[in-house]
């Protein structure tokens, strides 16, 4: 099973920006469980420009800091969104709810071990 963030992006980052790198992973921590909550919200509420926002802000900052497979799921629900289609994505949801807790809690264990990145 692969890394839902790309290590290699995440060292490269490192190389580049230092310890900045830190803030940028803590910033994605803070707001990707409040947009996750956003999107949950448009859904409930069927709300497909909400939805599209609220996926299109989580695509892009879980594509910022590498995450593998996250952006694509994201975009799934963008694009539902996009076409007004609120209805029976509870299924995508959970498969972005599930991957977003796994990019949290691998970014949290990066910001601890950052010496090791």
């Amino acid at each position: 099973m692969s890394d839902p963030v790309d290590t290699e992006n995440l060292s490269q980052l490192k190389a580049l920006i230092g310890e900045d790198l830190k803030d940028i992973l803590q910033t994605f921590l803070d707001i990707a469980p409040e947009t996750l909550k956003g999107i949950k919200a448009a859904i409930d509420e069927e709300d497909p420009e909400a939805l599209r926002h609220q996926a299109h802000t989580l695509k892009g900052s879980s594509a910022n800091i590498g995450a593998t497979t996250l952006p694509d799921l994201c975009l799934a629900l963008e694009t539902k969104g996009r076409e007004g289609i609120t209805q029976g994505q509870e299924s995508l949801l959970k498969q972005v709810e599930d991957e977003t807790d796994k990019v949290i809690r691998f970014l949290q264990h990066s910001i601890n071990h950052f010496s090791q990145l």
